[in-house]
């Protein structure tokens, strides 16, 4: 179907999904997407449908496209669409073309291997944890008036805890002892989570060491635990790596350790110096979705000429610009002020850490900039709770530039590689006009170079603007970039990217 709908404009719908891997939905449990209308299609109204872990079988993906129980339209309407999930290097999509009926669903429950998409190409599928799903969808008769694109995003929320537990007098621990450990978000927070240590058996060499967990945090679905011991020299021996789901009427999990107390004990100088033993813990608590939220719809300009020439008549060029410099006389005075306040730290309410940096900040500036921060800030989250933001996959210079546009509206000194990074940095956090900004920098400072990776920058970011102005370019210059470095890593990174664009010299 691609062939035949090549060139044919569409709608497409782009859903990503952040903290993927902490989904609470068992095999034969969806997670929704938010719902989005499509005009052309007699303002039908639909949502995607991931099974994360399978519909029937756990080692795939399954993946539906829904048409809404309450959509308007005609009770049967066929379509054409394509399903993708989007990726670095590759990508995995399937077409379709079905007739729907309200409340019905059309797609496929083995869509792509999940061991594909989270273990052996996780790098590429899920950066940050983020999964990206597209909906493309075209008419079956007849032809869409304008190509929209509608951008969506549904964080998982998560808290995550890592400790180390030492129990002392180990060998003294008798069958019927037990010892408690409880996990708080903070020193004096509530708990989440109690653990209890006992043993099972009458003799050292038949005691199996358990663990008891007791939920204290009802808002908790789904949690993943990795248990190491950790040795006389200081290094962590994987043990345990679990799941537990929690529900309304299971609110207390048990599993095994995976060393026995008498192997403990035979090795006792490596594995209970002092007779301790240590066990580190690190645990990932799930609440299922926090936010959820349609960002942003872009379609063609549908307006006349006459129509913005009508309406610029009824104010006359003196009026007008008077106005605009007294608004820029208000906004440089606002920027100004809030200039000073980051810069001189005044009663900031959150940190962005980094591994050699805190940047210091406010939480309701932050949040007016990004919906992303904005469900960070507004839910009962680790970051809310913690009034810290950790932030592992970007540079310093690039979160202090990001604050200071924040701040100011203002990007000095912006080069090549600052746009780069700087563009990912306001996809992440959703910061469009800072995206634009970067977008059209790199749009204007396009080179035979540099061309190709941006084309693979604007796929993952899923940037069909960008994508189509690199595209153009490189179609103008095709002779010469072919035989560049750049299309060369190209094709042996994104061969169907490189492929769709030489499709395009025969349109």
């Amino acid at each position: 179907m691609a062939s035949e709908e090549s060139g044919k404009k569409s709608f497409t719908f782009t859903w990503k999904l952040e903290n993927v891997s902490f989904c609470v939905q068992k095999t034969g449990a969806v997670i929704r997407s938010p719902s989005f209308v499509v005009d052309s299609v007699d303002q039908t109204k639909w949502y995607l449908g991931l099974y994360p872990r399978g519909k029937v079988d756990r080692n795939y993906i399954g993946f539906y496209l829904y048409r809404d129980a309450d959509s308007k339209g005609a009770e049967k309407v066929e379509i054409r669409f394509q399903l993708e999930l989007v990726a670095n290097h590759v990508s995995a999509q399937d077409t379709f073309k079905y007739e729907f009926l309200k409340n019905l669903a059309y797609g496929t429950q083995i869509f792509e291997k999940r061991e594909e998409v989270f273990v052996t190409k996780r790098s590429v599928f899920l950066p940050q944890d983020t999964l990206t799903a597209r909906c493309k969808i075209w008419k079956s008769d007849g032809e869409m008036a304008e190509d929209m694109q509608c951008f969506a995003r549904t964080r998982i929320g998560v808290q995550k805890r890592s400790f180390l537990w030492n129990v002392k007098n180990f060998s003294k621990l008798q069958s019927d002892g037990k010892i408690t450990y409880r996990i708080k978000l903070s020193e004096k927070g509530s708990s989440l989570m109690s653990i209890d240590l006992y043993l099972i058996g009458d003799k050292i060499s038949e005691q199996i060491i358990h663990f008891k967990l007791s939920l204290q945090d009802n808002t908790i679905k789904f949690s993943t635990l990795r248990l190491s011991l950790v040795d006389a020299s200081g290094e962590r021996v994987k043990c345990n790596q679990e799941e537990f789901w929690f529900d309304d009427t299971s609110k207390s999990k048990k599993f095994k350790f995976l060393f026995l107390k008498n192997k403990l004990m035979a090795m006792k100088s490596t594995y209970l110096p002092d007779d301790t033993l240590s066990m580190h813990w690190e645990w990932a608590f799930s609440k299922g979705i926090v936010s959820e939220d349609i960002e942003d719809v872009q379609h063609a300009m549908t307006c006349s000429e006459s129509e913005f020439s009508n309406a610029e008549s009824e104010f006359s060029l003196s009026n007008a610009q008077s106005v605009i410099n007294k608004k820029i006389i208000s906004l440089s005075d606002t920027l100004n002020d809030l200039k000073d306040l980051y810069e001189e730290n005044f009663l900031c309410d959150v940190k962005l850490k980094t591994s050699t940096r805190v940047f210091n900040a406010h939480k309701i500036i932050l949040s007016a900039s990004s919906s992303v921060f904005k469900a960070m800030f507004s839910s009962d989250m680790k970051e809310n709770n913690s009034n810290c933001v950790s932030i592992e996959d970007l540079s310093d210079d690039t979160i202090n530039r990001m604050l200071v546009f924040i701040y100011t509206s203002n990007l000095e000194d912006l080069t090549w590689e600052r746009a780069l990074h700087l563009y990912s940095a306001a996809d992440k956090y959703a910061i469009l006009s800072l995206k634009n900004i970067c977008s059209s920098y790199l749009k204007n400072n396009l080179s035979q170079s540099n061309a190709c990776e941006v084309l693979l920058l604007s796929d993952i970011h899923t940037d069909g603007d960008l994508k189509s102005t690199v595209q153009n370019y490189l179609l103008k210059n095709i002779k010469d970039i072919i035989k560049s470095y750049g299309w060369k890593h190209l094709m042996e990174t994104n061969a169907k990217i490189a492929a769709e664009t030489l499709c395009l010299l025969h349109k």
